[in-house]
């Protein structure tokens, strides 16, 4: 059982921000970024998808890439520098955004000619470290274990709430995928609906087809493994250098897996993201999405995580142009098998 120290601040308006670290810390705590007021948020159904989209009347102006010193996730010194996190020190913090675009509390919903609903859920924020120049795959791996067991213990407190059917912990990485902050961080939605393609995900599990690749993954995709799961690309990859990190064992979530098992995580995690960076020498932008269990799928899901990188070359990006947003079905310029060769050092990428 490994020491998890928990901190919460409450930050007024059904705002929290919950700090967790692996030794016992004393924190000087300020006031802080104001809240923002007046946000209206909800649900318009598509008519021909057949699927929910989401509106909030904050978005809009949420910070876009401040400065260092107007970081909104770095820690905070004086009364001056504001901060969401207005504490002077924390290893992981996690708090509710506030640009939400999924709130608990009721939303005036407009009037239309098409089915509306309230846009159900809470958005929180993940920062990994307080130092801004972090970069996921240059931490500790007993930072990241830390923001593993931070994630389990948020999720499932989120989950206590049976409003709540769906949560989505992930990561957007880099300017190209289109960050506003700069600082190491990840998010956190719960979502009031299962939206349509998790349910679809969800029901194709029900095969169990992860658990049954498993054993069979050649030794030229895999990266690496631990006596708790593996780390390899997968043949069905749709991303240049798309990574896996999938427990043996099929549990549905985070909370589900064991101290040891958590920690066996990291390690892989921390190998997928050295590999990524190490392709080009560069941070590679990414989007990374633990995916758990929606409710009511529990006893069939496969917990596992996905990187899907989106550079193809050290000059080239992999957009999701016309087939792939108006299809779904995805065109893929680098193969899988390619990419695993790469990603272990046996073949250099393209320029």
């Amino acid at each position: 059982m490994i020491d998890l120290y928990i901190k919460r601040i409450n930050r007024g308006e059904g705002k929290e921000l919950i700090l967790f670290s692996k030794k016992k810390l004393t924190y000087k705590v300020f006031e802080g970024l104001p809240p923002v007021s007046g946000n209206q948020t909800h649900l318009r159904f598509h008519p021909t998808r057949a699927e929910w989209v989401g509106y909030s009347t904050t978005r809009q102006n949420r910070t876009f890439l401040p400065n260092t010193m107007e970081c909104p996730l770095c820690p905070m010194t004086n009364d001056k520098e504001l901060s969401d996190i207005p504490v002077d020190q924390y290893e992981v913090a996690i708090f509710t955004n506030r640009f939400s675009s999924l709130q608990l509390q009721d939303s005036k919903i407009p009037s239309l000619e098409l089915e509306t609903n309230q846009a159900t859920g809470t958005c929180d924020v993940v920062s990994y470290s307080s130092n801004h120049q972090d970069q996921f795959s240059n931490l500790p791996q007993e930072r990241i274990e830390l923001i593993i067991h931070a994630l389990s213990n948020r999720t499932q407190e989120l989950l206590e709430n049976p409003n709540i059917k769906y949560i989505l912990p992930f990561e957007n990485k880099g300017k190209e995928i289109g960050v506003t902050l700069d600082h190491p961080h990840g998010q956190i939605y719960s979502f009031g609906h299962i939206p349509e393609i998790i349910k679809k995900q969800s029901i194709s599990q029900q095969g169990k087809p992860l658990e049954n690749y498993l054993s069979n993954i050649p030794e030229e995709l895999i990266l690496k493994k631990n006596s708790t799961g593996i780390c390899f690309v997968p043949r069905w990859a749709r991303y240049p250098f798309e990574i896996w990190v999938v427990p043996y064992r099929r549990v549905p979530d985070l909370y589900s897996l064991s101290d040891d098992e958590k920690k066996d995580l990291a390690e892989l995690m921390l190998v997928a993201a050295k590999k990524l960076d190490g392709v080009f020498d560069t941070p590679m932008p990414y989007t990374l999405a633990w995916q758990l269990s929606p409710r009511g799928y529990e006893d069939s899901h496969h917990f596992h995580l996905c990187f899907q990188p989106i550079r193809r070359s050290k000059t080239k990006l992999k957009y999701l142009a016309g087939v792939e947003q108006i299809t779904g079905f995805f065109l893929v310029d680098l193969p899988p098998e390619r990419s695993a060769r790469i990603l272990r050092g046996e073949e250099q990428p393209d320029e």
